[in-house]
């Protein structure tokens, strides 16, 4: 027990309990023992002395006068003895409800040992009787805590959802203490059952389930079965690369979902994984029989399981299987959306503040704010809905110490709901609305028609695009940033005042130039998706052409990408002290002309309307390119020497090995850099196009029948050199 108690009015139930101030009198040596002192005596009518008086306990509620013998007990010399004795002597159930209810109204761990030295071994054969009795139901999170403690997880799942999370150190929170709620086996179990808690207390008083959230939002909520696998491949030899059939049963970890997996995709266990897995003894998890609502939590897991194979099967080079993977996850939450939980009042009232109904929502995770790219796919998804390709209100979750760029993310504030947390919104009502990601979140890996068609998200949004501007509809973003700019000339200011300091005349102009290199990304050359990064060499002759003809080249990026060497009229700008949010966006919406690659900065020139030279160009996935852009893509070679046509990189067979190093390299592929020359000439046409009156006319539409792919690249074209160079090969069809 602890020894200091605080001098406070009613520490042992003084007030309310008939013990009156001049009845002090009847527990002198009990008072002095206790270190109650005399000054902070309450009466009925209030406080005696200056000390405040605080609200009672739980125990002192209930014991009243009562509870400073109690105290006194639990105190004694003899007190460990007689805990012994009593547990010894005590029966299972006797011990059980001692157990619980000492925690319960005194909130202390003193007996929680015994609990686990004379309990815990027989817990399992009393299981029937706690979940029978009306223990539990009085005294949800005492019981769930007590089963935690002795390791029955399973067991303590029903009652997850009715934990207590009020109070400065909550009970939930102390049961969860050591169970793994992030990273171990129980995590999946306890993710099928968030979005029965009252976020209102859990965001406040966990920090582990604030955790448990995010973790889940960042794909991070299968991390126990990524270490079980990858022991599989080190210690088993199982090979990194499995298909889909042989995954599902060597990473997931509950049978039951394994099969539905399986039997839903229409896989087969040719080479009987789950067989052998049996016959090794392979322990299986699986969701209690008697969870509540067990069809709805094993809807949950599934979904987040279909989530999971998204992103494995475009990473691992299956792009083919994403479709049915959509659709089987689609048709998941289809049946999770008609059992929706109610919102609470407070998510309730936010939602009204934006006119929002629930049912209506279609939940943005912060995946979309995340990454400038990704912000840029977002204008795309909500062009979609402008012209009625899906239905719903748009809610976007953003943390705020995870927005690529504030500024940019803000234009979307009046078309698009964003609820930043810790800025605009209670931690409560965003993690409400997180949790119900498997009922109403909106997948960024892939995309569905009302008509069923289904495919990678950026496919759809590549014909979007197309249809966009063949409607002449315009760049939404773009009018938002200038009504803005207009009534608030702050960033015109500084950018001007930019200009002063770099050296630039008032009639110079600039082209914006940025590169995917891998240092800015904190990735390793030559693993990963680092496959679509390119060196500086091969730009210099460009930048020269640039500034020869009387422009600026302003150098984009990441404040960790490689020096450029000194050249006149040439600002790096990425790595440079000047570099702020504000005028990553404000140089793009200025710039004449942009210079870059497949990487998500290039969309918020393609959401300006910039003139745009892509290359260096890759991509497994449609490319939101609008009619400005002309591209030249990275060269493409098998290991016989042939080069990889157009038809060929929009094929089924060879665009899903483009994703990183790893898939290339088991395809038995080669990637290039786009030669200097191919860079210069694309550069160049682009420049001519940003005149205004170009005189190098654009490659006609017959290059368009070599695509495989609807709407592949956008509504962009070919550079003319770049097509023209390689156009033996680009336009075979063989």
């Amino acid at each position: 027990m602890n020894q200091g108690v605080p001098a406070c009015s009613a520490r042992f139930g003084l007030i309310g309990s008939g013990l009156h101030s001049n009845r002090c009198g009847l527990f002198p040596r009990l008072r002095r023992r206790c270190r109650l002192p005399l000054d902070t005596i309450s009466t009925e009518g209030g406080p005696v002395g200056s000390a405040p008086v605080r609200d009672l306990t739980r125990a002192e509620r209930t014991f009243g006068r009562y509870y400073p013998l109690l105290r006194l007990l639990a105190r004694l010399p003899g007190r460990h003895f007689l805990r012994n004795l009593a547990f010894t002597v005590l029966p299972f159930r006797a011990r059980f409800l001692l157990t619980v209810q000492f925690r319960h109204f005194f909130q202390h761990p003193g007996l929680d040992r015994h609990f686990v030295f004379f309990c815990g071994p027989f817990l399992g054969r009393h299981l029937p009787w706690i979940f029978n009795s009306s223990v539990w139901q009085r005294y949800p999170s005492e019981v769930a805590f007590y089963l935690l403690l002795a390791g029955y997880r399973k067991e303590a799942l029903p009652l997850f959802r009715r934990l207590r999370w009020d109070g400065e150190r909550p009970i939930a929170e102390l049961a969860l203490q050591g169970t793994g709620v992030v990273g171990d086996g129980y995590s999946m179990d306890m993710l099928t059952q968030i979005h029965f808690l009252d976020w209102q207390h859990v965001a406040e008083g966990s920090p582990a389930m604030r955790t448990f959230v995010r973790m889940m939002l960042e794909h991070r909520n299968f991390q126990y079965e990524e270490r079980a696998f990858r022991g599989r491949v080190e210690f088993d030899h199982v090979p990194r690369d499995v298909s889909a059939e042989q995954f599902i049963p060597y990473f997931f970890r509950d049978r039951e979902v394994i099969v539905r997996l399986m039997q839903e995709l229409g896989l087969v266990d040719s080479t009987g994984v789950l067989r052998k897995l049996d016959e090794s003894g392979q322990y299986w998890e699986s969701l209690p029989s008697y969870l509540p609502d067990r069809t709805v939590c094993l809807d949950i897991y599934l979904f987040y399981a279909y989530r999971e194979l998204l992103l494995r099967t475009y990473h691992n080079g299956e792009g083919d299987k994403v479709p049915v993977v959509y659709s089987r996850g689609l048709d998941t939450q289809r049946r999770l959306r008609r059992q929706l939980p109610r919102p609470s009042a407070e998510l309730k009232r936010v939602l009204d503040g934006v006119g929002v109904e629930l049912g209506d929502v279609r939940l943005l995770s912060p995946d979309w704010s995340a990454l400038i790219g990704h912000n840029g796919h977002l204008n795309v998804h909500l062009m979609m809905r402008s012209m009625g390709w899906w239905k719903g209100q748009p809610v976007l979750l953003a943390y705020k110490d995870r927005i690529a760029n504030k500024p940019f993310l803000s234009l979307f504030s009046d078309i698009c709901p964003t609820l930043t947390l810790g800025e605009n919104v209670s931690a409560g009502v965003w993690h409400e609305l997180a949790s119900l990601t498997p009922f109403l979140g909106d997948s960024h890996q892939a995309f569905q028609f009302e008509d069923g068609r289904t495919m990678y998200w950026n496919d759809a949004g590549a014909m979007a695009l197309q249809q966009w501007e063949r409607e002449g509809r315009g760049f939404p973003l773009r009018d938002i940033y200038d009504a803005r700019i207009q009534a608030d000339d702050r960033t015109e200011l500084l950018y001007q005042s930019l200009r002063r300091k770099w050296g630039l005349a008032p009639g110079d102009w600039f082209v914006c130039l940025h590169m995917r290199d891998a240092e800015a990304r904190g990735e390793t050359l030559g693993t990963g998706e680092s496959i679509r990064s390119a060196t500086i060499g091969n730009y210099l002759d460009t930048v020269r052409y640039v500034t020869q003809q009387g422009g600026w080249v302003i150098r984009m990026g990441g404040r960790k990408a490689p020096p450029l060497p000194d050249m006149p009229r040439v600002i790096d700008y990425a790595r440079s002290e000047d570099q702020v949010a504000e005028m990553d966006i404000h140089l793009m919406r200025r710039a004449r002309m942009f210079i870059g690659t497949t990487s998500g900065f290039a969309y918020v020139a393609t959401s300006f309307g910039i003139p745009t030279a892509m290359v260096n160009a890759l991509s497994s996935v449609g490319l939101l390119w609008s009619k400005d852009t002309r591209f030249s893509l990275k060269p493409v070679h098998t290991r016989e020497g042939r080069m990889l046509s157009l038809s060929d990189v929009t094929s089924e067979t060879w665009r899903w090995t483009f994703p990183t190093y790893e898939t290339v390299k088991a395809a038995g592929l080669t990637v290039g850099e786009s030669s200097a020359d191919e860079i210069l000439e694309t550069t160049r046409e682009v420049l001519d196009l940003s005149s205004g009156a170009p005189v190098i006319p654009p490659v006609d539409d017959a290059w368009e029948k070599c695509v495989n792919i609807q709407g592949f690249f956008g509504n962009s074209r070919p550079s003319r050199y770049f097509l023209d160079k390689y156009a033996a090969s680009l336009l075979d069809r063989s």
